[in-house]
This record gives C-alpha cells, sequence and structure tokens, in this order.
C-alpha cells in the first residue's frame, strides 16, 4: 500500500489557499507587537527572538534584552502550544511572513488599485471639489486591505460600491446644478431681449409721438416699421 502524499508547505512569500490560525495569534496582542519590534528595530535574528521568548520575562525587555512573555500568566490552553514555553524560530519566521510582510505587500498592491480607481474618476470630468470623497474612498480601501480575513474582499468591494455611488450622486447633483446654471443664463438672456425690445418700442413711440406733435399722421409704413422693429413681426395684412 502506498503511502499518503503531503501537500508541501507553502514557501515563504506564498499566500495560503485557506486562512488557517496559527500557534502565535492565540498569543496576546503585546506579545506579537514585541516580536515585530525586536525584528525591525532590534535587528535580531529568528534563532535570537526564539532564545530571548523562553528568557524569564522583564518590563524592561527593550533594554536589558530579557524575555518579552510572561509565560505565567497565559491561559493554559496557550501554554499547550509552546513546548518548553519559547516560540520556535521557524513558527516566527512562518508568522511575520504570513502576517506582516504579505499583508503590508497586501496593503501596496490594494491602495495602487485605490489610487486607479480616484484616477477613473478624476479622468470622468468629476470636478476638484470633490477630491474629499477620492480621499475617503482611498482611506477606506487602506482600512480594509489590513484586516487580511476571509470577508475582507467583500467588504472591500461593498465600500468602493458605496464610493461609487455616492461618486453618481454627487455627478448627478453637479449635472443639477449646471441645468440650473443654464437655465438662469436662459433667463438673464430672456430679461435682456425683453429690455432690448423695450428699448426698441420706446425709440419708435417717441419718434411717433414726435410726428404726430408736428401734426402729422402715422402711415401705414409707420406702423409696419413699429412691427418689424420692435416685435419682429412683418407688415400689417392690406384689408380687402
Amino acid at each position: 500500500m502506498a503511502g499518503k502524499t503531503h501537500k508541501a508547505r507553502p514557501k515563504t512569500g506564498e499566500r495560503r489557499k485557506t486562512n488557517q490560525p496559527l500557534k502565535i495569534d492565540k498569543l496576546p496582542e503585546p506579545v506579537r507587537e514585541a516580536i515585530q519590534y525586536i525584528r525591525n528595530h532590534q535587528f535580531k535574528t529568528w534563532k535570537q527572538i526564539e532564545e530571548q521568548s523562553e528568557k524569564p520575562y522583564s518590563k524592561d525587555w527593550v533594554k536589558d534584552g530579557g524575555g518579552f512573555i510572561d509565560w505565567p500568566t497565559l491561559d493554559p490552553e496557550v501554554l499547550d502550544e509552546f513546548a518548553g514555553l519559547r516560540i520556535p524560530d521557524a513558527s516566527l519566521h512562518r508568522w511575520y511572513d504570513l502576517r506582516v510582510n504579505q499583508v503590508q505587500r497586501q496593503v501596496l498592491a490594494e491602495s495602487e488599485i485605490a489610487r486607479n480607481f480616484a484616477r477613473k474618476f478624476s479622468g470622468a470630468g468629476i470636478d476638484g471639489a470633490n477630491d474629499a470623497v477620492i480621499n475617503a474612498m482611498r482611506d477606506e480601501v487602506f482600512a480594509l486591505a489590513g484586516k487580511m480575513d476571509s470577508g475582507s474582499r467583500a467588504m472591500y468591494m461593498d465600500a468602493l460600491g458605496n464610493l461609487t455611488l455616492a461618486m453618481a450622486r454627487i455627478q448627478r447633483v453637479d449635472i443639477q446644478k449646471r441645468k440650473v446654471q443654464v437655465d438662469e443664463r436662459k433667463l438673464a438672456q430672456l430679461e435682456k431681449d425683453a429690455d432690448l425690445k423695450r428699448r426698441k418700442f420706446q425709440r419708435e413711440m417717441d419718434a411717433a409721438e414726435k410726428k404726430i406733435t408736428k401734426g402729422e399722421a402715422l402711415t401705414a409704413d409707420d406702423i409696419n416699421q413699429i412691427r418689424q422693429r420692435v416685435f419682429g413681426i412683418g407688415p400689417a395684412p392690406v384689408a380687402a
């Protein structure tokens, strides 16, 4: 009978198909933050961090290099996960790759998507007044990108959908605003035209009044001239 085949464990930098919990995830958050601090600021190797993890706990572990885990205060079920009350270097390496390095790379990738998404709207004629909405959209993507749980992708898409709707509403308001402005310009033009007609009418009436004052009668041509210049209509029909 052939032996069972085991799937190869994902290598450093490779994402897992399923988001399985790791032993270090069960440790308190201050411990996980300490691991990152020692790695990123004190530049210790994983083996050195493993050795420090089994030292007696010291509140000043940053300065004196003592243990950064107060093992006796942890729950028994957590202690059962760590034989010898230490964190193996392999576990440290794997946890840091999955929970820190890969998350950071994902955040950068998601932020680039956000920037492209914002540029897409910006290129579609959205006015500068909507920059706050674009920035809000980018911030939302940043916030969601760091969660990296099984539901984060759906949350990400929902947030973008909601922000897209917000952008569409702003566009509709902007279009309506411009429409009102167009209507106002039309109204202003109508008022201008009406004023011009009034002034034309007044000039023609003044000329007619001057003619009558001299004892002259208004002719059909005079009336037709008023009709044409003031009202833009043709001469009066000639009676049969």
